[in-house]
């Protein structure tokens, strides 16, 4: 059984200017989906502070009225490709997870994630860098994007005990975190110190914390 489609969310401290698709990237609204890929490309070359709405522009080779209108201005641009982001993120999860082993699901999941943030290594980026803003300027994003994403892995790491003997010692939120951490942490030393693991390699790295949930 597929997994539950991640919902469509509406933060609430904003007005959204995207609405990113729950299907793959490829069939999204394809100016945001080039808007978003200038501007994760110049983000993993100079980071998010050195980007600017006219860098973005000319490298989709658009107007400036463009970039305005579909992730609007400098102040609210960061939160919208975050969330714009995310969203692309948990589209590749859910369609990846689409098994009815449980932990196929889950690690085709994590497999797809990895994919994701070695093509977009902006967004890893972008993410870390929200992440630990001082808490003036954190935006209450990254808090909703983590619950969407922690939420999607809690849902999955919950469906191996409909084929598998698990641990009831472990708490499904903090399988979950290492989960979450892990893939982003992988990203980030092959993105940061050019470390040389192919995706399946970092996937079952990633699942060796579920394989010690699970009982032999």
């Amino acid at each position: 059984m597929a997994a539950q489609q991640a919902e469509t969310v509406v933060y609430a401290h904003q007005t959204p200017v995207v609405e990113a698709s729950t299907r793959r990237p490829g069939r999204t609204n394809k100016t945001q989906l080039k808007l978003f890929e200038a501007a994760m490309d110049i983000m993993s070359e100079g980071g998010p502070t050195a980007t600017t709405v006219e860098d973005i522009a000319e490298r989709a080779g658009v107007s400036k009225g463009t970039v305005y209108y579909n992730f609007g201005s400098k102040k609210t641009m960061i939160d919208q490709l975050l969330q714009y982001g995310a969203k692309l993120l948990l589209a590749e999860m859910t369609v990846a997870s689409d098994h009815e082993d449980p932990r196929e699901a889950l690690r085709s999941a994590l497999y797809a994630a990895i994919i994701y943030l070695r093509e977009h290594p902006g967004f890893a980026r972008l993410w870390v860098s929200e992440l630990w803003r001082a808490g003036a300027d954190w935006s209450p994003t990254t808090d909703l994007i983590r619950a969407d994403i922690m939420r999607f892995i809690r849902e999955l790491i919950s469906r191996l005990a409909t084929r598998y003997a698990v641990r009831t010692d472990r708490s499904i939120e903090g399988v979950s975190l290492i989960i979450f951490g892990a893939v982003f942490m992988l990203s980030m030393d092959e993105t940061r110190h050019g470390a040389e693991r192919t995706p399946e390699e970092s996937a079952e790295l990633a699942m060796l914390t579920i394989d010690g949930y699970i009982q032999a």
